[in-house]
């Protein structure tokens, strides 16, 4: 019965109730109850039902829900109701061999349910009405059992462990804490699974002492979360301490042209190069004249970028030590621009101290992610070699378990995976943890790289290729605010360069446009023939 409407709300009476929760853009979609009998689907989206709902789970019934902690802090959060009387379902199931409410139904029930399919349908959304009639009865489904489930499933204890069944279990302390840490990560209010209940003594079966367990969970959460943030500090301090340095970036040399320009300053290797390769001879030991004019030609605001001399501070804060590079065009993106826009492009790379590397660096992400939805390109890459990095990185991590715990590792799930996917990688015939391993590390890389890759594909013309440079350059002013840029930076900045003859990418290009005139010349000829 779908409840919609006040002239329809129920008078819930019995000893033991099913309950669940959808829960869509961050509220409460969507409540069902069943008494083992009627299925109540009450919308609170249509209703108030916080009254309703508090007198309802402060009574004495038995309220079943199946692994409910997140129901729990929902109910809490929107409606600050503290559930009477709580039962884990699944928590009763541990001595079953599949503890998935699925598998519940299919073995008590005789109701087949595809795990994809509830998969599916727990994240699809709740908040849209009218609900599919699909969802609705998913919805029942999920309740409708659950009554009748702790009551088979009671039969398998004695009289004294129902006393803690709801209480106890083997859960291991560093997966406690790992679940902690993933809540903390995720900045989500934590509340514990049912059962770190096990650290309290209740008088009576199912009886709760519900003000005792939520002093427990801010307890432990006000414990954990402190040693969350020492371990990102710990983190942060490494960070620094691998990446960063102490020493000057810039060194501030100088280049002038055989006209005596002064044409840019740079660091100590650029100018050794081009004395190792003839192209100039020492003035001083941080300055270098050419022995040619260069074929480029820069505008009097582009000479006066990069003839500044470099500070090495943040260009944010100000700050001096613990400094390191920064791209502000990430490489995802700019290792697949056209040479000419990703060569020497010291514009695009300034000096961050650890503290604002790390701020901007979550700030480029939150622009990457806008740029995956306005380019229509995902983050992370779904397809075949997707599943293929999936189902080696478990097969890998349970060879590895197995082997830890002494157990038999069975090669044939391997052999399943090679034959899977034979027609797109070429996996070794044996087993061999170690070459898989870098094969999938390899195929990590490449997938983290090909969102970059096919965002650039699009950027087919040079107009649009520095409008995406300016988006990136625009979002590090507004994010970031930097004070103390070079004074001749700028959004607008010249994009396209060229290249000495001496240049490796002045050899690429020649190279890349021989190669077009040989597969034109190749064309003709076929053509003739």
């Amino acid at each position: 019965m779908y409840i919609n409407s006040e002239n329809l709300l129920p008078k819930l009476e019995g000893q033991a109730f099913g309950i669940d929760i959808e829960f869509s853009n961050n509220r409460i979609c969507l409540i069902q109850i069943s008494d083992g009998k009627e299925i109540y689907l009450f919308d609170p989206i249509a209703l108030n039902l916080e009254q309703y709902m508090r007198e309802f789970f402060k009574n004495d019934a038995i309220k079943i829900f199946y692994s409910g902690a997140q129901d729990l802090k929902w109910l809490k959060n929107e409606y600050q109701i503290v559930v009477n009387n709580y039962c884990d379902l699944k928590v009763l199931a541990q001595k079953e061999p599949d503890l998935s409410l699925i598998a519940l139904w299919k073995k008590y029930c005789g109701v087949q349910f595809e795990r994809e399919d509830k998969k599916r349908l727990q994240k699809s959304d709740w908040f849209a009405r009218p609900l599919t009639e699909e969802q609705l009865f998913y919805a029942a489904l999920d309740c409708k059992y659950l009554v009748v489930l702790r009551e088979i499933l009671l039969q398998q204890y004695t009289e004294e462990e129902q006393k803690s069944i709801h209480f106890s279990t083997d859960l291991k302390e560093p997966k406690l804490l790992r679940y902690l840490k993933k809540q903390l990560a995720d900045n989500q209010d934590v509340l514990l699974p049912q059962k770190i209940y096990r650290h309290i003594k209740f008088q009576e079966p199912f009886q709760t002492d519900d003000l005792k367990v939520i002093g427990l969970i801010e307890q432990l959460t006000k414990k954990h979360h402190q040693d969350y943030q020492e371990q990102k500090r710990q983190r942060f301090l490494q960070f620094q301490e691998k990446f960063t340095t102490h020493k000057p970036v810039y060194s501030n040399c100088r280049i002038y042209s055989l006209s005596g320009q002064q044409l840019c300053c740079c660091d100590q290797k650029k100018i050794s190069w081009y004395v190792k390769n003839g192209l100039g001879e020492y003035l001083d030991e941080k300055s270098i004249k050419l022995n040619f004019d260069p074929v480029c030609e820069f505008d009097e605001k582009e000479m006066k970028f990069y003839n500044e001399e470099r500070s090495n501070r943040c260009v944010i804060c100000g700050a001096s030590t613990n400094i390191l590079k920064y791209q502000i065009i990430p490489y995802m993106y700019k290792h697949y621009l056209p040479n000419h826009y990703k060569s020497h492009r010291a514009h695009d790379v300034v000096i961050l101290c650890a503290r604002c590397h790390e701020k901007a660096s979550a700030q480029q992400d939150k622009k990457r992610a806008e740029i995956a939805k306005l380019y229509e390109v995902p983050l992370q890459h779904y397809g075949e070699e997707k599943l293929v990095v999936d189902k080696l990185s478990h097969v890998l991590k349970k060879y590895e378990s197995l082997t830890k715990a002494g157990k038999h590792f069975d090669m044939m799930q391997y052999e399943d995976i090679r034959n899977q996917f034979k027609d797109l990688i070429q996996l070794p015939a044996e087993f061999d943890k170690q070459e898989l391993t870098k094969i999938n590390d390899k195929l990590k890389k490449e997938l983290k790289n090909s969102h970059g890759e096919a965002v650039v594909k699009k950027l087919d013309t040079d107009e649009k290729i520095e409008e995406f440079i300016m988006i990136f350059r625009k979002h590090f002013l507004s994010s970031m605010d930097p004070q103390f840029l070079p004074k001749e930076w700028a959004i607008d900045h010249r994009f396209k360069r060229n290249f000495g003859e001496k240049s490796v990418y002045y050899q690429k290009e020649e190279q890349n446009d021989q190669n077009k005139q040989d597969i034109q010349q190749m064309d003709q000829q076929l053509i003739q023939k």
